[in-house]
């Protein structure tokens, strides 16, 4: 290892462990050093605060200030970010919060840390067409076992044994009470339609049709998965919904069937 090398290490070492100041990085007094250094390491939590605030609003209104900057510290410290870019920071979230003893009596912390990390990143995913009625109608195919599908690129599905959903939109702006109960299972898909990722409540039919979607199972086939796991699934109900919410593309093998318009 070169000596800038070395200095950086010890430095960025330094910039983790409150009781460690890199004193052969400075010149001149101990104790003034030892005061400049906490400024680094002010900065650099303040930016941990940040992020995953902006990534997680939801859980910061829930946890309130103070144990949210300090929860975002004890993360900070023991998943140091290795990029440049901070939007990419809190991805480990929800597997910290599972293990976090201080919230161990809120057990859908975590669930609710995916949901918001997929929004999160939902609003960065790359854009495609998402295909409506029209285009579907005039794919040239035999049956619905001949059409293949694909998620948008912003879809995240998730099932939690938590009212997340409910506990999400709680949590917005004019939105509804805290659910009751909140031990209740629920299927959500984060899509982004119109640029702005949203929550959509799903059915154990539809995440289970969705899922085959996504392992790549032709839509006939990924209806009948959504039947078998709810028999009172309704396909013809369920499609409108995914079109006009943009859950869907079309998949490679009908790309050129018809244009898309976005």
């Amino acid at each position: 290892m070169s000596e800038l090398a070395e200095l950086q290490t010890r430095f960025a070492a330094g910039l983790l462990d409150a009781d460690e100041t890199p004193a052969a990085l400075f010149r001149g007094d101990a104790g003034l050093a030892a005061r400049r250094f906490a400024l680094y390491r002010g900065n650099l939590t303040a930016h941990w605060d940040r992020a995953l605030g902006n990534a997680c609003p939801v859980i910061r209104q829930m946890l309130g200030d103070d144990f949210f900057r300090a929860m975002a510290r004890a993360f900070g410290r023991a998943h140091p970010h290795a990029e440049g870019d901070l939007n990419r920071f809190g991805a480990a979230l929800p597997d910290f919060l599972a293990g976090f003893a201080p919230v161990a009596d809120y057990p859908y912390l975590p669930d609710m840390a995916r949901l918001e990390w997929a929004l999160h990143v939902a609003h960065g995913a790359a854009d495609a067409p998402a295909i409506d009625a029209p285009w579907l109608a005039a794919l040239d195919v035999a049956g619905l076992d001949g059409i293949r599908l694909d998620l948008h690129p912003a879809v995240a599905l998730m099932r939690s044994e938590w009212a997340i959903d409910a506990l999400w939109l709680a949590h917005q702006p004019d939105g509804p009470p805290w659910p009751d109960p909140l031990a209740r299972a629920c299927h959500v898909a984060v899509c982004r339609p119109r640029w702005r990722a949203q929550v959509q409540p799903l059915s154990a039919g539809e995440h289970a049709a969705l899922s085959a979607i996504a392992r790549g199972l032709p839509l006939g086939a990924a209806l009948e998965t959504g039947l078998t796991a709810e028999p009172g699934f309704d396909p013809g109900q369920a499609l409108p919904r995914w079109l006009l919410a943009g859950l869907l593309i079309a998949h490679p093998d009908h790309s050129h069937d018809k244009d898309i318009t976005p």
